[in-house]
């Protein structure tokens, strides 16, 4: 079961990374531009932090209380974004700010997780240290993540897509690369 939440974890967190690479690439989308679900992965892109879940009931089991508090808090982010990929595309034309309530809650619920969790596993022996290394990444794309919009003012759309994109690219590719890291915990390779 553990080996399966890890693979869930694993594609999970490539997707969620993938996507907005696709979205402006194939899709040819920017940001600050709005757009309506045009996509079949649209429409399915609220499952793919779900999936990252696998990953943190895996910490959960394996660094049990040491690790408690964050796994809570990334599981609650998690489903913060996963919310608000879910109604930015079923409650389209809703007037209720999904961004400001999932989003933004979101983003800071993965702050506050990733800081947590990094400086949990650096005082746990037992952690590996990529795993030490990917919660570090995760909390310092999140904290740039969370400075952008403050940046926003001076760049131009065409300078911050490609900034906005390779952050959230980093923030699936590191759930997934936790993912993979847990695989081999699992397994006892390290």
């Amino acid at each position: 079961m553990k080996r399966l939440a890890a693979w869930c974890c694993v594609a999970g967190g490539f997707l969620w990374g993938i996507k907005p690479l696709y979205d402006w690439l194939v899709l040819g989308r920017m940001i600050n531009t709005g757009y309506a679900p045009s996509d079949a992965t649209d429409y399915l892109k609220f499952l793919f932090p779900l999936l990252c879940l696998g990953g943190i009931h895996i910490l959960q089991s394996i660094y049990k209380r040491k690790v408690r508090r964050s796994a809570i808090i990334l599981a609650a982010a998690i489903i913060f974004q996963s919310l608000f990929h879910f109604f930015e595309i079923y409650a389209l034309d809703s007037a209720i700010p999904f961004g400001l309530l999932f989003m933004f809650s979101g983003i800071v619920l993965l702050l506050i997780g990733a800081f947590l969790l990094k400086r949990k596993l650096q005082t746990t022996e037992a952690a590996p240290r990529p795993l030490v290394r990917l919660a570090q990444s995760l909390f310092i794309i999140t904290l740039l993540f969370c400075a952008l919009p403050f940046l926003s003012g001076f760049l131009s759309d065409a300078i911050e897509t490609p900034i906005l994109i390779l952050l959230m690219m980093g923030i699936g590719l590191i759930f997934s690369a936790i993912g993979l890291v847990l695989l081999k915990v699992i397994q006892h390779d390290y």
